[in-house]
């Protein structure tokens, strides 16, 4: 959930209590949600025009770095959730590296951002084929 979608609750809630007809009602939150739903939309599209205009810099740092960033949590929680628990089982002493909340954060923007972009790509590539 977006963070204008959470609005939408406590704003619909105010326009129960203050709007008394029914059919007012309805078409301010219909137009409301829509906008909401616009909004969302935009933020999406911003997203996905950073990530393309990454995917095709000319720098090879510009086009790389949130795969090398992701494969770097990827050998971080792969070391602290297979690797170290095997060292320490077989009596050796292992290195467990803090995973802090805000790597968590990255890490599922990180993924989230990689499938909208492989999703876009692939679907993208199917609609002009068949369009």
């Amino acid at each position: 959930m977006g963070i204008l979608s959470s609005i939408i609750g406590p704003l619909t809630g105010i326009i129960d209590k203050a709007v008394p007809d029914a059919d007012l009602r309805r078409e301010l939150i219909f137009k409301i949600n829509a906008m909401v739903i616009e909004q969302e939309g935009n933020l999406t599209n911003a997203a996905r025009d950073v990530l393309v205009a990454e995917a095709q810099g000319e720098s090879w740092l510009q086009r790389n770095w949130r795969p090398l960033t992701m494969l770097t949590f990827a050998a971080i929680i792969a070391n602290n959730y297979l690797i170290a628990p095997y060292v320490q089982a077989f009596g050796g002493v292992a290195v467990v590296l803090e995973i802090p909340d805000g790597m968590w954060g990255l890490l599922t923007m990180g993924l989230g951002g990689y499938v909208v972009g492989r999703t876009l790509e692939k679907t993208g590539s199917r609609l002009r084929v068949g369009g």
